[in-house]
């Protein structure tokens, strides 16, 4: 081999050269652009999913709190009626004991006035009586004596 020769180099060094490149671009645009394509989409989608994710944990938050808030009014909202109740019934009770305690005070009044009246009543029949007996001790006294 001449000294000119091993200083340019082979048409077949070159040749594999371009080979190489046109093999590297079609195996590039065959596998490696679709693979990277997906690969994207994936990072893509999973970007979007972890996005939705996090906008629907915030949401679910909200909510939580909007239903614990509701939760705590309707608790103050039935404890106030609770006691509104309680009251009332007092209220009531009361009411009833105060008028049950005046129909009692009336029932006794009425019951004074009939023991009363019949006491009254027996006291006329027993002096009535007694005069009876005086009168009937009186004749038999009488005619003993006449």
């Amino acid at each position: 081999m001449d000294i000119q020769q091993a200083m340019y180099p082979n048409i077949t060094l070159f040749i594999q050269a371009i080979l190489f490149l046109v093999f590297t671009a079609i195996i590039r645009s065959i596998l490696v652009k679709p693979y990277s394509q997906v690969i994207e989409e994936r990072e893509r989608l999973v970007e979007e999913n972890t996005q939705e994710a996090i906008r629907l944990r915030e949401e679910a938050q909200r909510y939580i709190q909007e239903a614990q808030s509701i939760l705590e009014k309707g608790r103050r909202e039935s404890n106030q009626i609770l006691e509104q109740a309680r009251k009332e019934a007092e209220k009531l009770r009361a009411e009833i004991l105060s008028k049950v305690e005046q129909e009692t005070q009336e029932e006794i009044a009425k019951a004074v006035e009939e023991i009363r009246k019949s006491l009254e009543e027996e006291k006329s029949k027993l002096d009535e009586r007694v005069r009876e007996i005086a009168e009937l001790i009186t004749s038999k006294v009488l005619e003993e004596a006449a």
